[in-house]
C-alpha cells in the first residue's frame, strides 16, 4: 500500500471499471470506451500521471462540449497499402490509435516500412503508451502527435506562440527490454504547466517565456493576456534545436495528415504519424538487434558519475508498469476527488483502494 496520504494504490480491474462506465455514461460507445480507458490506465502504469486517469475528466467535460465523438466512421483519404491518410472527424483518438496499430501489424507483413496518417481525431494521450506492440513484434516505430488549435511555443526568441509541446515517441527494439522514447520538443507539455498552476506552485526553472520575452518560473503566464509561451528544448542558449524539432513533428503530424493551422481550428483535434519499420528488411534482425544490443551495452558499462543514476529510455516507465501491475496503480486523491460527483451521480461505485 502507498504511504503517501494524497495517493492510494487501486487495482486496473477496478479503474477500468470506473473508467468504462462514466464514459459509456457520457455516451461512449463501449468499444471506444474500452480503447480510451486502456490508454489512460496504461498513462498512469507508465508513470505518465498527466495523461492517466487525471485527463478523465477532462474527456468527459469534451464529451458533453461535443468535441469528442462516437459515432460514425473513419474516413479513407488515400490508401495504396504501404501508406494510409485518415480523417477521424473526432473520434476518441485511443480508438483510433487502435485501428492504425492492428492495420500496420497487418500490412508490415509483406513489406518494409507502413505508414498511417490521421486528421482531426480526438486527444491520443499518452504517447509512449502505443510503442510495446510494435517493439514486441521487432519493429521499430515513430510516432508523433500534435494539436493545430494550440500555439503554445514560440520560435527562439519570439513571443508569441506558433507551434505547441509536440510530443514525439520512438519504440526501438532489443534483445530484452525496448528503447521507448517519448518527449516533447519543448521543455514540458501544455498539461504539466497546467498542473502547477492548478497547484498554486512555482516551476522548478524558467522553462517558460512572459508575452514581454522574459524567462519565467511563473506557470500562470500560460494563461495571462497576452500569454506567455513555453521554451523549446534548449531553452534560451539552444532552444532553436528543440524547435527545429517540433518543425518535423508539424510536418509529419500536420502537413502530411492535411489537418493544419490554416484553417484556424479548436483546441480539441489532434493530427498524428505513425510509421513502423521492418528491420528484418533492411540488413536484417539480428545486425539491426547486434548493434542495439552493442549501444546499450555501452550505456551500461558505463560507471556513471558519483551518485548518478544512468536510465535508458523507457527504463523507468517499464519498471512501474511491472510493478503497479502487480501491486496496484498509484492514484492521486484529487483524481478521485474530481470523478467521485459524477460517479455519485450515475451511480456508479467507486473503487476500493487496496
Amino acid at each position: 500500500m502507498s504511504t503517501d496520504p494524497t495517493t492510494a494504490r487501486y487495482s486496473v480491474e477496478g479503474l477500468t471499471a470506473l473508467s468504462e462506465s462514466l464514459l459509456h455514461e457520457a455516451g461512449i460507445e463501449k468499444a471506444h470506451a474500452r480503447a480510451m480507458t486502456a490508454r489512460m490506465i496504461d498513462g498512469d502504469l507508465l508513470g505518465h500521471r498527466t495523461h492517466g486517469l487525471a485527463f478523465l475528466p477532462t474527456y468527459l467535460d469534451r464529451i458533453e462540449g461535443g468535441h469528442i465523438g462516437s459515432g460514425g466512421e473513419l474516413e479513407t483519404l488515400h490508401d495504396d497499402g504501404a501508406t494510409a491518410a485518415w480523417r477521424a472527424n473526432r473520434l476518441p483518438g485511443a480508438w483510433v490509435m487502435g485501428e492504425a496499430t492492428d492495420l500496420l501489424l497487418d500490412r508490415i507483413t509483406d513489406r518494409a516500412v507502413a505508414t498511417v496518417t490521421v486528421a482531426d481525431c480526438s486527444h491520443i494521450g499518452c504517447l509512449q503508451s502505443y510503442l510495446l506492440p510494435f517493439t514486441e513484434r521487432g519493429l521499430l516505430v515513430t510516432l508523433t502527435a500534435t494539436n493545430p488549435g494550440v500555439a503554445s511555443v514560440a520560435a527562439p526568441g519570439g513571443t508569441r506562440g506558433v507551434i505547441t509541446s509536440n510530443p514525439i515517441a520512438m519504440g526501438i527494439p532489443t534483445r530484452a527490454d525496448p528503447i521507448l522514447i517519448d518527449q516533447c520538443t519543448s521543455v514540458g507539455s501544455n498539461a504539466l504547466f497546467e498542473g502547477y498552476a492548478v497547484r498554486g506552485e512555482r516551476l522548478p526553472g524558467k522553462w517558460l517565456v512572459g508575452a514581454d520575452g522574459i524567462p519565467t518560473d511563473d506557470p500562470t503566464v500560460l494563461r495571462a493576456d497576452p500569454p506567455g509561451t513555453i521554451q523549446s528544448l534548449g531553452q534560451t542558449d539552444f532552444g532553436y534545436k528543440g524547435f527545429g524539432f517540433g518543425l518535423m513533428s508539424e510536418a509529419l503530424s500536420i502537413a502530411l495528415p492535411g489537418y493544419g493551422r490554416r484553417s484556424r481550428p479548436d483546441r480539441f483535434g489532434q493530427g498524428v504519424f505513425l510509421q513502423v519499420l521492418d528491420p528484418g528488411r533492411f540488413a536484417g534482425s539480428d545486425t539491426f538487434l547486434d548493434e542495439i544490443d552493442h549501444l546499450v551495452g555501452s550505456v551500461r558499462d558505463d560507471p556513471g558519475a558519483a551518485g548518478a543514476t544512468i536510465r535508458l529510455p523507457g527504463e523507468r516507465a517499464l519498471a512501474a508498469r511491472r510493478q503497479q501491475i502487480r501491486d496496484g496503480v498509484v492514484i492521486g486523491a484529487e483524481v478521485l476527488a474530481r470523478l467521485t460527483p459524477r460517479a455519485n451521480r450515475s451511480s456508479t461505485p467507486l473503487p476500493t483502494p487496496l
